[in-house]
């Protein structure tokens, strides 16, 4: 019997367990990574299978197709020939010696001839009609291969050629004397996948080995370090005396350290003063000289006085070259050394301490010559965070302890003083340019802009040729810059001004007006005014389509849209700020008109906002006397199947008739008579429910309402809901709340809160003119909605603009993405239809399927 002790017991039952638990590890491992070696050979067949029967169909047709006689010549047309000679070529070609053939008991050519594996699988099913694979691993010629059957079955288009021999083509038959008298459902044969088990388990269990190895090389290094922890529980504990002892000892060194300390660290604030005066010099300098010559010479000469420098060296990229203006101390070197460039183009400051041979020989000598400890490169830059340097300045010292930390850092701020400095007398060239300039976008300013339309007014008046002013502005743009800061805003300003630049070559002047606001100018257009007016339409539209390409942000793509302002002008009798408030008018109309779209400037519009206040009235009188009524398009799926139906609100006045929605719709929102509208809207969808309760087909519709963002803010919105459905006892699930993107940017916490109430209640939640907003991942993943509803201006374009069929893509996947309905508004046309379809959108709604009509027209 050993003689253990209990330590080396408790090691010995550690180590047992740890490899016990780590061989049954291993043995699972080794067994799963097996499994893997099959799944994949039958992933790989799968896939294999899929296109080499995919490719026999399509060329079957193709041959069914083109009639072709059969004969020795053109045998190689014959699907099942051709199959047998790409088998083939994929066998020569394939680096892992997969085999696929389409093979048969019953062949017409020998190589279609099925092997023993083969024949049993063929029986395999016939005797098991719905078995749709087979998968066995067998030994052939010596190896283990993963053989993977599939049944071919008969089809209706086979038996042109393996039926009857009267129905058969004659030229088959001459050819063949075997391969008949199948019928459909017939198993002919099977695709057999033969993939050898060798590169797959090297593939698969290389892996696992290295794992493995890994495990064990862990183990055994737990098991050492366990070792040496119990070992050291065992070491007699230190005696008392010897630790006062090392106590005492460790605490008069300190002592001795603190001591010197103190006198280095008051030789270096010496040190650090001296330095601190000098950059206070350079200071002054600064702010004295009166050009960069004199400003750069006298910094040079100021810092050389101090002794911690011994050499000063300013350099300046001019003419395109790095170019030395100042060297003092030492060798007075003018020329450009490789650090200093290095320094420059990547700009970042380099520390050098060790002069190994990659320095030049001149270097190295001249700092074996003079004892140089260390030399300091800076890049100069216009400001702190600058991307590019406008200069270097290089500092050499002999000190033997070189830069402190503390130097280098009052080295680097005199650096960007005189970096800043420099920079300020070249701005001084560059405040002309500011004055007419975006600062942001570096396009032209509206000082600018004014002087060129004032000059366009003459030129217009002398050619007789009608010019154009259009007044461009984004929709929605606060919404980027409240959710992704002004950065984000900054970057999509500065990118749709490149877009403008590159795209609008027409223009005669484009300029930022102000925020999201851009004013372009068109001169010489027609001296038709109806031609002209054509002109900047389409002018206009260009720039509808720029700014409904997506903008990346971050890894994310925004898309905007955007309204345009147009008025026109033929002569210098127009006033500028006339002019520019009747295109700003035009642009507001354009806002108020529904966004995304292209407004003129005319005397109608002036008339218009003197019967606003009468249109309010009669508003207002039309609540009381039940003017409205509901009329409902039916909303349906891929197959046209009605699914339900969105509730569209309608005036129908005594005197002036139907009135437009786009019409009183927007005034009620400012008015706030859109929040009375909106109950009203809801409590007739929840009375149609009711009414369609008994309806073997309506009862499963469910009904979608407009909720504005108003009505949706309203403090009591989801209690009113409640009140609603307890009053009528209408079944919520079948109920649809519509909101735009506005609504959930605003107030995301609110939002969130009532939308997840409006769930509990069962009530589900659309997106509505998705797409033309914010149309982020940002908000889309916190709220708990439904639907997104894409808006009509895309359906529109569908057809021929390939950024609205992008836009739609986009939508679809990120529905998919979040498991929600997707549905498209506006499909008028079949072509629509389908493409939307192909696309992956579900549901529908649009002319096409019917138009709005009275509940009981449905």
């Amino acid at each position: 019997m050993f003689n253990i002790s209990l330590n080396k017991k408790l090691f010995w039952i550690v180590a047992s367990l740890i490899i016990i638990s780590n061989s049954l590890l291993t043995f699972y491992m080794y067994t799963q990574n097996k499994n893997l070696v099959k799944l994949r050979a039958a992933s790989r067949a799968d896939s294999l299978r899929d296109y080499f029967i995919s490719m026999r169909y399509v060329y079957h047709h193709q041959f069914l197709n083109s009639s072709f006689d059969i004969n020795e010549t053109t045998v190689g047309f014959l699907p099942a020939h051709a199959s047998t000679l790409i088998s083939d070529k994929f066998a020569e070609i394939s680096k892992d010696k997969i085999t696929i053939r389409n093979v048969t008991d019953r062949y017409r050519n020998p190589k279609n001839k099925a092997d023993k594996f083969e024949l049993e699988a063929i029986e395999y099913f016939k005797q098991n009609p719905d078995k749709k694979v087979l998968i066995k691993q067998i030994k052939q010629n010596n190896k283990d291969i993963i053989n993977y059957t599939s049944p071919l079955i008969i089809d209706k288009y086979c038996i042109s050629c393996h039926g009857s021999k009267e129905e058969v083509f004659p030229s088959i038959v001459k050819m063949y004397d075997a391969g008949y008298d199948y019928k459909i459902g017939d198993i002919r044969g099977v695709t057999s996948i033969k993939i050898p088990l060798e590169n797959l388990t090297s593939e698969t269990m290389d892996g696992f080995y290295e794992i493995t190895f890994l495990s064990w090389s862990s183990i055994l290094l737990l098991l050492i370090l366990i070792y040496f922890a119990i070992k050291n529980l065992t070491l007699k504990d230190v005696k008392q005396k010897i630790v006062l002892e090392q106590e005492v000892r460790e605490k008069t060194a300190h002592l001795e350290y603190q001591k010197n300390e103190l006198e280095i660290a008051n030789i270096n604030q010496k040190h650090l003063f001296s330095i601190l005066r000098t950059v206070a010099d350079c200071n002054q300098i600064l702010i004295t000289s009166k050009n960069i010559d004199e400003l750069i010479d006298n910094t040079a000469h100021s810092m050389h006085s101090n002794t911690t420098f011994a050499s000063v060296k300013i350099s300046l990229f001019q003419n395109n070259q790095l170019t030395v203006k100042s060297s003092i101390g030492l060798d007075e070197d003018f020329n450009i050394t490789p650090l200093e460039y290095d320094v420059f183009k990547n700009n970042r400051a380099v520390l050098l301490k060790s002069f190994d041979e990659t320095l030049p020989d001149e270097c190295r000598e001249k700092v074996k010559k003079y004892n140089i400890t260390e030399i300091y490169s800076l890049p100069l830059r216009k400001e702190h965070y600058a991307k590019e340097a406008i200069g270097v300045i290089s500092i050499c010292t002999t000190e033997i302890k070189g830069l402190s930390e503390e130097e280098r850092e009052m080295i680097e701020e005199l650096a960007g003083d005189v970096g800043f400095a420099i920079n300020s007398f070249h701005q001084k060239d560059a405040i002309n340019h500011l004055s007419f300039y975006d600062l942001l976008t570096n396009l032209p300013n509206q000082k600018l802009f004014e002087k060129h339309l004032t000059q366009a007014l003459t030129n217009s008046n002398n050619s007789k040729n009608y010019g154009a002013v259009l007044f461009f502005d984004f929709d929605n743009f606060k919404n980027v810059n409240d959710l992704m800061g002004k950065e984000a805003g900054d970057f999509i300003l500065t990118n749709t001004a490149d877009r403008l630049i590159l795209t609008l070559n027409k223009a005669s002047i484009i300029s930022r007006y102000a925020s999201d606001k851009f004013l372009i100018l068109l001169e010489n257009i027609s001296s038709s005014e109806d031609e002209a007016a054509i002109i900047a339409e389409e002018f206009a539209n260009e720039i509808l389509l720029l700014t409904k390409e997506p903008f990346s942000i971050k890894e994310q793509f925004f898309y905007l849209t955007s309204s345009i302002g147009i008025v026109l002008f033929f002569d210098h009798n127009v006033n500028i700020d006339t002019l520019l408030n009747q295109a700003e008018y035009a642009l507001r109309t354009a806002k108020s008109d529904g966004k995304n779209i292209i407004r003129f400037y005319n005397e109608s519009l002036q008339n218009m906002t003197k019967s606003r206040s009468s249109m309010l009235q009669h508003l207002k009188e039309a609540l009381l006397e039940n003017q409205f009524f509901v009329n409902y398009q039916k909303q349906v799926d891929s197959d046209s199947k009605v699914t339900g139906v969105e509730a569209l609100l309608r005036w129908q006045h005594p005197v002036m008739g139907l009135i437009s929605p786009a019409q009183f719709i927007p005034l009620a929102e400012e008015s706030g008579i859109i929040k009375e509208l909106g109950a009203y809207v809801l409590r007739e969808a929840a009375n149609q429910l009711i009414a369609w309760k008994n309806n073997e087909i309506k009862k499963e519709w469910r009904i979608s309402v407009n909720v504005s963002p108003l009505q949706f803010r309203d403090i009591d919105f989801v209690t009113n809901i409640k009140n609603l459905i307890s009053s009528t006892s209408m079944n919520p699930t079948k109920l649809r709340v519509e909101l735009t993107e506005s609504v959930l940017i605003k107030n995301q916490e609110d939002a969130m809160q009532k939308i997840k109430e409006l769930s509990k209640l069962g009530i589900s939640v659309s997106i509505d003119d998705f797409g033309t907003g914010y149309s982020s991942l940002v908000y889309l993943k916190h709220l708990k909605i439904n639907e997104l509803k894409i808006d009509q201006s895309f359906v529109f374009g569908l057809e021929t603009n390939s950024s609205d069929k992008t836009i739609i893509k986009t939508i679809i996947a990120m529905g998919e993405e979040f498991g929600f309905e997707v549905i498209a508004e506006g499909v008028e046309t079949k072509e629509q239809f389908d493409m939307l379809k192909s696309l992956g959108c579900k549901y529908f709604q649009g002319y096409l399927f019917a138009k709005p009509c009275m509940a009981y027209e449905l």
